[in-house]
Parts: structure tokens; C-alpha cells; sequence
């Protein structure tokens, strides 16, 4: 009877041993998903990285959604995203909260101008005074007798905040409130070589897309908008760029993700974009 049952038994493990097995092949075989999102001057970081980082890695599925900075803030306070991009310093409120910003990279905010107009220079004090619509003409800072068209960034974006911390905040002044809006750096870079009289900023990564169309980027205060000078602090409109964490980030595919954006390949992804690896 005892020989019955020990055979009983044995042979009902061994059928179970399958569904075990397919169990953890199946386990094994889940993709996990992950969404990270944010800043759009952050995205091609984020995206280089992200095509290089899961090389391999068939089980991990990582998304970057280009929502802008503050979205990309918002929603990881809310826990729609796991990791965020920003183009702009947290609010004090957002430290706080227990959000954590890791510079990536640096960057400089290019002023630029459609092909028509004939200004080489502006000074921190000229610009603050353009976008803020109390000049409002080109003649005003030695151009031509015509309207200036301001073109903006969307106030979601890390890069409308950057603008607004660095050049209309020491002035106390804010943005004209009639200004052309554009939702990204690439758009923007395009309004700007398709509208006469028009001066806008973007990211230093895209200023081939305005001078391939004829427009030009200005010196600031005299000084190019180089990485050289960014790094030299010389270029007054400069800003860092970062991830961003819910808290201190601790083992995790955010964290592995983080250290390989800081590692030397990493950094090197930063540098083929177009952005300024952290000195």
C-alpha cells in the first residue's frame, strides 16, 4: 500500500513539474514595461540612451513621452511616470515633495532670428525687454523699421521656464502675453526660420535647424553660444539638464538606467546629440 502511494505521489509531482516549469518559462518570458517622460530638450538624451541601454534586454520594454518638463514633473509625483526629464531647476515645492533632479548634461539656450534680420548682438538686458513686449520693434535695437515677432515655448516646458528664470526674472519682468507659442524645440527652431521679423529661443542641439533654413543664431552679451562657453560659464544662457526621481532612487531599473546615462558611453550618447557632457 505504501509502495501505491509513493508511486501515487511521484507520479503526481511529475505531472506537476511541467506546469511549474512553464510557470517560470512563462515568468521569464514577460516583458516588463516601464514608462519614463518629460522635458522634450531631455527626449533625445533619453531616447539614444534608452536604444543603447536595452540592447539585450528582451524582458524590458522603456518608453520616454515627450510631455514637457512640469507634465513629466506631475506625473511622476502621481505615479503615471517612473522617471522624468527636466530642462528647468525644480521648484522649491517639488524638492519638497521629495523629488530628486540628477544632472545629465548641460545645455545653452540659443537666441535666434529668421534670415531677414539684420542683428548680429543683443544684450541680456535687450532680450528681457523683447520678450517681455516693451520693444517692440527692431528698430529699437538697431534693426530695421518693422514689428518683432516673438516666438515662445509652451508654458509647460522646461525651456520656457529656463528663459523665464534666467532672463525676464532678474529684470522683473514677464512674458508678453500675445507671443507666438511653439511645443517644441524643433518647432519653435521652424517658426522661426518661416516668419519674417521673428526671434525666438531653443536649445543649443537645434540650432542647425534654423541656420540650415537661413535664419541665424546671435551672440549674447557679445558671446557665442558654444559649449566651450557654457562650460566656461562665459555664455550667459545656460541651464542643466536633468532626470528626475521620486525620492532617493535605490536597485532598480531607474536607477541602472540613471549610472549607465552617467557612465562614459553615457556620456558619450550626451556629446552625439549635440548636448554638453557634465565636466
Amino acid at each position: 500500500m505504501r509502495k501505491k502511494i509513493a508511486i501515487l505521489l511521484l507520479v503526481g509531482l511529475t505531472l506537476l513539474a511541467p506546469i511549474s516549469a512553464g510557470g517560470s518559462k512563462e515568468a521569464a518570458g514577460t516583458v516588463t514595461s516601464y514608462t519614463f517622460g518629460g522635458s522634450s530638450t531631455v527626449a533625445p538624451i533619453a531616447n539614444a540612451a534608452l536604444a543603447s541601454f536595452l540592447a539585450g534586454k528582451t524582458n524590458l520594454k522603456i518608453t520616454y513621452e515627450t510631455l514637457g518638463s512640469s507634465t513629466g514633473i506631475k506625473q511622476l509625483q502621481e505615479g503615471t511616470l517612473s522617471l522624468a526629464g527636466s530642462s528647468r531647476e525644480l521648484k522649491q515645492a517639488e524638492l519638497d515633495a521629495g523629488l530628486k533632479p540628477i544632472p545629465i548634461a548641460l545645455d545653452g539656450l540659443s537666441v535666434a532670428v529668421n534670415s531677414n534680420v539684420a542683428i548680429a548682438n543683443l544684450t541680456m538686458a535687450q532680450l528681457a525687454s523683447i520678450f517681455s513686449g516693451e520693444i517692440t520693434n527692431w528698430k529699437e535695437v538697431g534693426g530695421k523699421d518693422v514689428k518683432i515677432e516673438v516666438i515662445v515655448r509652451d508654458e509647460t516646458s522646461g525651456t520656457y521656464g529656463s528663459f523665464k528664470e534666467i532672463v525676464l526674472d532678474p529684470k522683473k519682468k514677464t512674458y508678453k502675453p500675445d507671443a507666438i507659442v511653439a511645443r517644441e524645440n524643433g518647432e519653435l527652431a521652424t517658426k522661426i526660420a518661416s516668419t519674417p521679423n521673428s526671434i525666438g529661443y531653443i536649445g543649443m542641439a537645434f540650432n542647425h535647424i534654423v541656420t540650415e533654413a537661413g535664419g541665424h543664431v546671435l551672440t549674447i552679451d557679445a558671446v557665442q553660444p558654444t559649449s566651450a562657453n557654457v562650460i566656461n560659464k562665459s555664455y550667459p544662457i545656460s541651464r542643466s539638464l536633468y532626470l528626475v526621481s521620486k525620492g532617493d532612487l535605490v536597485s532598480s531599473v531607474e536607477l541602472d538606467f540613471v549610472n549607465f546615462v552617467l557612465s562614459a558611453k553615457g556620456q558619450a550618447l550626451v556629446a552625439e546629440n549635440e548636448f554638453i557632457p557634465l565636466p
